[in-house]
C-alpha cells in the first residue's frame, strides 16, 4: 500500500529535524557568556593589581622625595650655599664641603645616579656616581642651568617638588641610558625675603620607574599562581607615551603602537605623578584551554549542524519538488509565456493548487484573446474618428470647381493657391490611417505653410532644419500640423512682422526620433497651456482639440514609448517637442 502524505504532515516532518536549531544556538550564546564572563573577571584582577602597583610607584617616588626634604632641610648644606651664594676667600673649600655632603647622599638609595645643587647664580655643585667624580656630569655642557624649564618650574612651586618624564641622558650602561630628575627649591630660611637660593635636583634612572611597575607583576592563573603568560606593564605621561618599561626598545612609542587585535588593555593614572599604568595581557594566552574547549564545542555543533542540513535538504527537496515546478510556471508566465501548464502526479495540497493554476491560465488565454480582439478594433475606430475632425473630405470636390472658375476669370494666383490647397486636402485624405517619411511629410508642411504665408501676409518667415538620415523615417501621417497651425494663428496674432517659426526634425540619442516646433510669438500662461493638455475642449476652439487629438494619436500608435512636451512663456513663444520610436512601421499599420 503506497502512503500519500498531505503538505502539512510533510512540513511538521521538517520542522522535527530543525529542532536541533535550538540546541545550537544555546551553545553559541554559552560559548560568548563564558568568554565575556572570563574577561570581566580578568578586568578586576588587573585592575586590583594596577592599583597595587600605583602604591608601589607611589612609595618609591616617595622615598627619593624624602630624600630631597632632607637635603633642602639639611642646614649644612644651607649654609655652605650661602657662602658659595656670596663668594668670599674659602670659596673652593665650601664647594668641597658641599660635593662631599652631595657624594653622601647619592648613595643613601638605590637608583640614584646624580645628585647637584643649582644655584640662583648658575654655579652648580653636583656628584655622578656614573663617573665617580663631581666634575664631567650631566650639568657640565649646560650654558645656564638657571634657564633649564623644571628648574624654573622647581623656583616658581612653593611647595613639594617637580619631577620630569625619563629621557635619554647618556650613560656607559646602555640599560640606564634613560633618567629622570626630581628638584625642589632650596630656601634661606634666616633671610626676610625668603628667597630662592638654587635648585636641588636628585637624578634617578628610570629603571627604578619600571621596577616599581613590574614588581611582583602576576597574571592570573590557578590558585592565584603565575601562570606563563605575556603579562606587561607600561608606564606613560598624559599624552599615552611610554616612558617606562621593561623592555626599553618601547620607551619613545606610543601604546598604540604596542597594542594589538589579540591584546587585553587595563589602565589606571597615578595620582601623585599624573602619569598613566597600563596593563598589557596577550588574549591568546590567557585564555587558551578555554578557548581550545570552546573550540571542541563549536566543532561538535558544526558537526551536529552539517548532518541536520543534509537531512533537511535531503527531505526538502523531495518534498518541495512540486513546489519548484508551480513556481518556475509562475515565473514563465510573469515572462510572458500564458500557455505553460504544470504537470503533478501527486494526490496530496499541491496537486489541487497545480490543477487550478492549469484552470487560470487557460482563462488568462481566452481573456487576452478576447481583449486583443476588442482593443484592435477600439484602436482603429477612435484613430478614424480622431483624424476624421482634421480630414474634411468633401471639400475636395468643391475646390476643384472653384479652381476652374478662378481660371477662367483669369485670377491664376487664387488658382494656384487652390491648386496647393487642393494637394494639401488631397494628401490628407489619401491613407490616412498609414505612416509616411519624414520627407513627404515636409513636403506637405511647405505647402501648407506657403497658404499660411501668404494668408498673413508674410508676417512671419519659416526655417526647416532636418537630419538627412531621418528623412526615411517613418511617423504617423499630419502629426506635427496642429501644432504648427497653433504657432501660425494664435502664436503669431497681432504680429505684423518679425515672426519666426522654426521646424527641426533629428535623430535623437536613445529617443528615435524628435521633431521641434519653435515660435517666438506671443506664448501662454501655465493655466491656458494646462487647459490645452486637459480633456475639456476650450470655448469650443479647435485650438486645444487639434493639439490633443495629435496627442492622442500619438499615444494610440506609439503608446508610452512616445512623448510630447509643450513649454510656452507670455511674449517669449512657444517649444513643442515631440519624440517618437524608429521602425516599427509594419506592427503600426497594422
Amino acid at each position: 500500500m503506497k502512503w500519500h502524505f498531505s503538505y502539512r504532515n510533510k512540513l511538521i516532518l521538517s520542522f522535527m529535524l530543525v529542532s536541533l536549531l535550538p540546541v545550537i544556538v544555546v551553545q553559541i550564546v554559552s560559548y560568548y557568556v563564558s568568554t565575556d564572563a572570563m574577561k570581566q573577571k580578568t578586568d578586576v584582577l588587573v585592575q586590583a593589581n594596577l592599583l597595587q602597583t600605583s602604591k608601589n610607584l607611589d612609595t618609591s617616588l616617595k622615598a627619593y622625595d624624602d630624600l630631597l626634604f632632607q637635603i633642602i632641610t639639611n642646614d649644612e648644606i644651607v649654609g655652605l650655599l650661602r657662602e658659595i651664594n656670596n663668594p668670599t676667600d674659602s670659596l673652593e673649600l665650601s664647594k668641597r664641603k658641599l660635593i662631599n655632603l652631595l657624594v653622601s647622599y647619592s648613595y643613601a638609595k638605590e637608583g640614584i645616579r646624580s645628585v647637584a645643587i643649582l644655584t640662583k647664580n648658575g654655579t652648580q655643585i653636583s656628584y655622578d656616581r656614573q663617573t665617580g667624580s663631581p666634575y664631567g656630569n650631566l650639568w657640565t655642557n649646560v650654558p645656564d642651568v638657571t634657564h633649564l624649564p623644571f628648574y624654573e618650574k622647581a623656583v616658581n612651586n612653593r611647595t613639594g617638588s617637580i619631577m620630569t618624564v625619563p629621557e635619554k641622558m647618556g650613560s656607559i650602561n646602555p640599560e640606564d641610558e634613560y633618567s629622570f630628575h626630581l628638584a625642589r627649591k632650596l630656601t634661606d630660611y634666616q633671610a626676610l625675603s625668603l628667597e630662592s637660593m638654587g635648585v636641588a635636583v636628585i637624578t634617578v634612572y628610570e629603571s627604578m620607574l619600571a621596577q616599581a611597575i613590574n614588581l611582583d607583576v602576576q597574571s592570573p592563573g590557578d590558585n592565584g599562581q603565575a601562570s606563563q603568560i605575556d603579562n606587561r606593564n607600561f608606564l606613560t605621561d598624559k599624552n599615552g607615551i611610554i616612558i617606562s618599561a621593561a623592555e626599553k626598545s618601547y620607551i619613545g612609542k606610543s601604546m598604540s603602537e604596542v597594542k594589538n587585535s589579540s591584546t587585553i588593555s587595563n589602565r589606571y593614572v597615578n595620582g601623585q605623578s599624573g602619569w598613566t599604568i597600563y596593563n598589557l595581557i596577550d588574549e591568546n594566552k590567557l585564555f587558551g584551554e578555554m578557548y581550545t574547549m570552546q573550540r571542541l564545542t563549536l566543532t561538535v555543533g558544526v558537526i551536529a549542524i552539517v548532518l541536520s542540513t543534509l537531512f533537511i535538504l535531503y527531505f526538502s527537496s523531495r518534498l518541495s519538488g512540486s513546489i519548484r515546478k508551480i513556481v518556475k510556471a509562475m515565473r514563465s508566465a510573469s515572462l510572458g509565456s500564458l500557455t505553460v501548464h504544470v504537470d503533478e502526479p501527486s494526490k496530496d495540497e499541491i496537486a489541487a493548487i497545480a490543477f487550478n493554476f492549469n484552470k487560470m491560465m487557460n482563462t488568462i488565454n481566452e481573456l487576452m484573446n478576447e481583449v486583443k480582439v476588442t482593443s484592435e478594433k477600439r484602436k482603429e475606430a477612435e484613430i478614424r474618428a480622431l483624424e476624421a475632425q482634421i480630414n474634411p473630405h468633401f471639400l475636395y470636390n468643391s475646390l476643384d470647381s472653384i479652381n476652374w472658375l478662378a481660371i477662367e476669370k483669369d485670377e491664376h494666383q487664387i488658382s494656384q493657391m487652390l491648386k496647393g490647397l487642393a494637394q494639401i486636402l488631397r494628401y490628407s485624405i489619401k491613407d490616412s490611417n498609414k505612416l509616411v517619411s519624414v520627407k513627404e511629410e515636409l513636403e506637405w508642411m511647405d505647402r501648407y505653410i506657403y497658404l499660411q504665408q501668404y494668408r498673413f501676409r508674410s508676417s512671419f518667415s519659416c526655417t526647416v532644419e532636418q537630419d538627412e538620415l531621418a528623412l526615411d523615417c517613418l511617423v504617423p501621417k499630419l502629426i506635427m500640423q496642429p501644432f504648427i497651425e497653433n504657432a501660425i494663428i494664435h502664436g503669431f496674432s497681432g504680429i505684423k512682422q518679425g515672426g519666426r517659426l522654426h521646424i527641426g526634425i533629428t535623430l535623437a540619442e536613445g529617443h528615435g526620433l524628435q521633431c521641434t516646433i519653435r515660435d517666438n510669438g506671443i506664448g501662454m500662461d501655465e493655466s491656458k497651456l494646462d487647459q490645452i493638455l486637459s480633456d475639456d475642449p476650450i470655448g469650443g476652439s479647435a485650438r486645444g482639440i487639434g493639439m490633443r487629438n495629435a496627442i492622442d494619436r500619438l499615444r494610440m500608435y506609439y503608446g508610452e514609448s512616445a512623448s510630447c512636451t509643450i513649454r510656452s512663456r507670455l511674449r517669449e513663444g512657444t517649444e513643442v517637442t515631440i519624440r517618437m520610436p524608429l521602425g516599427q512601421r509594419e506592427e503600426l499599420v497594422q
